[in-house]
This record gives structure tokens, C-alpha cells and sequence, in this order.
């Protein structure tokens, strides 16, 4: 009989608390929080161990007009750290949505949300660290609490445990584009209620903001100061709030029909790379990029080169930075529905792949909203929407550095649960793999959030075996779904797998001696133990099934 193995615990530490709680079993999946009434709009951080924290807008209150802002730390092994379903970043009686996060180092969070508290929209923000302690006033600070609407808030680390935040502020009866600096105790750093970052005739919306490097930031946003459609600008902030650039920011495009949806990455000098929705050609949407460098100078061609310029619409862009190259995704109908396509741009503008990109996905009925991370090994991992029979589901697939495709032609399905899974976000698992969320809808009632964690090989569930010597038997995951690993089994060895009465339900001789599998579904769930004995000596240990 040959054996067969799964995840990670040390044979002498049975801890449901602390073991492992991926599943390889893409219908399955890990939940974040199942609360009563609806969870959505989750995004979703590193927590520097290998782990993420998440935090989503939540009606468990299930009051008229009261949605509050949730949390919560999953860690490397699957495992929630903090309260069932979440720690309540604010629950005040009002509305707070549109959340945004960013990693505040240490395990730590910053998140960032329109709040109503006040009878108008309001920005306000809140930091949790590793243990799920808030650690600013109850139920968040003020960033800005005018009279009028601030909205669309955005928001980087200062890289000093404070984060940079930006949004569109109507002070001004337009939208303009405000920012605002915290420090790690919560504190403003600049003027009350906001800098001006552009105040210039007519709308500014849509900001986007990245770090310069430098402990400022780069942000980009939509601006109708021609009167007739949106160009896209620009403006470099240091860390005392102060504009580094023209009054009112740079152009980055003002070629002519509308140009939208920005989208921005450092570019490793100080400077950054700009993509956007572009229709210049008056038909429909195509994709431009432009790089400004540290001063505010367009660098590549004037009104930004050609991304993708195919037949039909181009929309919905996400991008990384890889170090020597920018990835840059989008949602393509060419085909006559949406597929996820990729481009890779060198410093000089460049275009790396075939003319117009590479498809990702190949569903034939349609894939949107393409989620891009770096993976930790210089190439990226892409995850989107997929549709299948009226639903969706999430899909995904990793690049290379060159941006050769990595895994299973038309990607690997993260979560094909019932009913829908949507808004898929991810960060890098530290170990070449991603750990995505998502909102869904599998109970249909109404949304949930949910994770999973894949490989660099673009397994489901494969927690990482812990380093140890090559004598010491580790069996994983433990709680086991499926199936158990066993790693460091010796040469023809045996095991033997009882139960708690003694009962034999498992025993096999080894032929290897690396790691071995056993099929656990064949067990009733329940404590077991199992013996390892070879030539000059015997391990023990036990685990628990659970194959609910």
C-alpha cells in the first residue's frame, strides 16, 4: 500500500487553535466571517508573517442605514487569530463604507472609510494591530469632518507606522483632491482637514496614490479642467504634505476624447508609471501608460504609449511593478466577451509580449476584474472573476518575470462554491504562493468572506512544512480534511495509523523516504494516532480527522 501526506504541525503538538485550516478543496475554502445579514467590500493586507489581515463593511447590526467597518487576521496556517467573524474596527450607528486598508509593518493595519456620523460624508481611520487590539480612539479618528462630502478615500503607508491619505473633497462645490498624514499614534501631520493636492477649475475625481520612496507620495487622478472631458494629471507630495510639482499637478495625458480609471506604480526611481482607460480613438476604450520621473516629467511619449490598442473595449486595469518591468491586466472584449489580458512594459515603455497582450483566461462566457500581486519570486500572480453557468467563480494564474504563464492553461480555480464569488483581492503568502478574499454568496442569502491560500505551483492548501532535522516525523495539516502528509519517514519503515480504542485502520511499509500521503477520507472523523517504526526507532503521534 503507498501512503500519501498534506500540510504542517509537529508531531508532539495537537492544537486545533493552532493548526491548519487550508483546504485543497476549491468548493470549500476558509471562512473569514459568516455573521448574520451581509459582509462586502473587502480588501486585504499583508500581516508579515505569512498571513493577512482583512477588513470588509459588515450589516450584522442590521440597522436602517448602518453598515459598520470588520476585521480580522487569518495566518499562515489558516487560522483565524482574532474574534469569531471579526474585531469591529467602528460601530458607530451610522454609515461607514468604502473601506480601504494598508500595512502599517509590525503586523499592524491602518484602514481608511467614509463615514456619515456627522449627517454628511466624512473621512475617517483606524489601526489594529497584530493581536486585534484598536489602537486609536473608539471607532476611528477624523481625518477630515467638513461640512461638505469627502469621498473615494485612498491611502499608502508613511513607512513610519502613520499612513498618507487622499480623497476627493467638495469644499470647493467641485470635487477637488485632498491628502492628509497621520502618524502611528493617529495624529495629523499637516494642515487641518487636509492639503490641497488640486483645486483647479471644474471636477478632480478618482484618486489613486503610491509611494515616491521617499517618504512622500505620487497621486494621480481624473481632471475635467479642459471642460470638456477627463485628462489625466499628477502630483508628487513629500512628507511634510508639501507639492513637489506644478501647482495643480502635472499632465500625464490630455490627448484628445476621455481618459480614466487611473492607475499607478512606483517605477524604482523616485518617479512612477501611470495606466489608464484611454479614448482617444473615439470608438472605444483602449489602455496607455506613461512614466513621470522624481521632477514630474513625462518620460516616455508624449500622451503615454500603447498598452493595448485591440479591436473593441479595454477597461478595468490593475498593475504591479516587478522590479525591471511593470505588469499591467485588464478586461478585454475583443473576443466578444471579457477576457483577463496581460501586458508587460520595460522601464523605456517597451511592450515585452505579443502586440495587444496575452490572454489569461479563456472562458466563453466572460472574466473581469483582474487582481495583481508581485509573488516574491519576481514574476506576478493574477486572479480574477470567472463566469461559469450565470455565476462566478475565482480564478487565477501566475507570470513569470519574462511573462511566461505558469499554471494550468485558462488558470487555476481558487473557489467554484455555489452561487457567486466576487471581488477577489490577494497578497503574497511570502512563500511564491498568494492568499486571496473574496465576497460570497454560496449560502444565498446574502455575502460572506472567504480565503484561500495556494502554492507557488498553484496547489490549493499546501501549508508549508516546518524546518526541521531530518530525523523528526512531522504529520500535517491537523486537523486533517483529506489527506495527512507525514514528511521524514525513514527507508522501509512502517506505519501504523489506530484509533483511540485500539482499533488498526491503517499500516503500510515505506518505500521512500521524503514524505508520504494517507487517504483520510476512508476514516470516520475523530482522534487517531499512529506509530512510525523503523530499523533503530519508533515515533509517535496523533490528529484529528475532520472531514466536514
Amino acid at each position: 500500500m503507498q501512503k500519501h501526506v498534506v500540510s504542517v504541525l509537529s508531531f508532539g503538538l495537537l492544537s486545533i487553535s493552532s493548526s491548519a485550516q487550508w483546504t485543497n478543496n476549491s468548493t470549500i475554502n476558509t471562512p473569514v466571517a459568516i455573521a448574520t445579514k451581509g459582509q462586502s467590500n473587502m480588501h486585504m493586507v499583508t500581516d508579515n508573517a505569512n498571513g493577512v489581515i482583512l477588513a470588509w463593511e459588515d450589516n450584522r447590526d442590521n440597522l436602517t442605514n448602518s453598515t459598520d467597518i470588520y476585521a480580522q487576521r487569518i495566518d499562515k496556517n489558516g487560522v483565524a487569530k482574532w474574534a469569531t467573524n471579526g474585531v469591529a474596527l467602528c460601530n458607530n450607528a451610522s454609515l461607514q463604507k468604502s473601506v480601504v486598508m494598508v500595512d502599517a509593518g509590525n503586523g499592524a493595519m491602518i484602514a481608511a472609510w467614509q463615514d456619515l456620523r456627522a449627517g454628511n460624508s466624512d473621512i475617517y481611520a483606524q489601526k489594529i494591530d497584530s493581536l486585534g487590539n484598536v489602537l486609536w480612539a473608539v471607532n476611528g479618528v477624523a481625518v477630515t469632518n467638513k461640512t461638505t462630502t469627502q469621498k473615494n478615500v485612498k491611502l499608502i503607508s508613511d513607512n513610519a507606522g502613520g499612513a498618507i491619505i487622499v480623497w476627493e473633497d467638495s469644499v470647493n462645490s467641485y470635487y477637488d483632491i485632498y491628502a492628509q498624514r497621520l502618524n502611528s499614534a493617529g495624529v495629523a501631520q499637516w494642515a487641518s482637514n487636509g492639503v490641497v493636492v488640486c483645486n483647479a477649475t471644474l471636477l478632480q475625481i478618482n484618486p489613486k496614490i503610491d509611494t515616491d520612496n521617499a517618504g512622500g507620495a505620487i497621486i494621480t487622478w481624473q481632471d475635467k479642467r479642459n471642460g470638456n472631458d477627463y485628462d489625466i494629471y499628477a502630483q508628487r507630495i513629500n512628507n511634510a504634505g508639501i507639492a513637489q510639482w506644478a501647482s495643480n499637478g502635472v499632465v500625464v495625458c490630455n490627448a484628445t476624447g476621455t481618459q480614466n480609471n487611473p492607475r499607478i506604480e512606483p517605477d524604482g526611481a523616485n518617479g512612477a508609471i501611470i495606466a489608464w482607460a484611454d479614448k482617444r480613438n473615439t470608438i472605444d476604450y483602449n489602455i496607455y501608460a506613461q512614466r513621470i520621473s522624481a521632477t514630474g516629467t513625462a518620460i516616455w511619449a508624449n500622451n503615454g504609449v500603447a498598452v493595448c490598442t485591440a479591436t473593441d473595449a479595454q477597461s478595468g486595469i490593475d498593475m504591479k511593478f516587478l522590479g525591471t518591468t511593470i505588469l499591467v491586466s485588464w478586461k478585454d472584449v475583443r473576443s466578444g466577451n471579457y477576457q483577463i489580458y496581460s501586458q508587460l512594459l520595460n522601464l523605456q515603455g517597451v511592450p515585452q509580449l505579443a502586440t495587444n497582450g496575452i490572454a489569461l483566461s479563456n472562458n466563453s462566457l466572460k472574466a473581469i476584474n483582474p487582481n495583481t500581486i508581485v509573488d516574491s519570486n519576481g514574476g506576478a500572480i493574477v486572479a480574477w472573476q470567472d463566469s461559469v453557468a450565470g455565476n462566478w467563480n475565482i480564478k487565477t494564474q501566475q507570470l513569470s518575470n519574462l511573462g511566461a504563464l505558469q499554471w494550468a492553461t485558462g488558470g487555476v480555480v481558487v473557489s467554484n462554491a455555489a452561487n457567486n464569488q466576487i471581488n477577489v483581492a490577494q497578497v503574497s503568502n511570502g512563500l511564491g504562493g498568494a492568499i486571496f478574499g473574496w465576497e460570497d454568496n454560496r449560502s444565498g442569502i446574502d455575502y460572506d468572506i472567504y480565503t484561500q491560500n495556494i502554492t507557488n505551483n498553484g496547489i490549493l492548501n499546501s501549508v508549508q512544512a516546518p524546518t526541521t532535522n531530518n530525523t523528526t516525523i512531522i504529520a500535517y495539516p491537523n486537523p486533517v480534511h483529506d489527506v495527512l502528509r507525514l514528511t521524514n519517514v525513514a527507508l522501509n519503515s512502517t506505519t501504523t495509523i489506530y484509533t483511540t480504542a485500539g482499533a488498526i485502520v491503517y499500516y503500510a511499509n515505506s518505500s521512500t523516504s521524503i514524505t508520504n500521503e494517507i487517504n483520510c477520507t476512508l476514516f470516520n472523523n475523530g482522534l487517531y494516532f499512529y506509530t512510525i517504526t523503523s530499523e533503530n526507532k519508533i515515533q509517535k503521534g496523533k490528529f484529528i480527522i475532520d472531514n466536514n
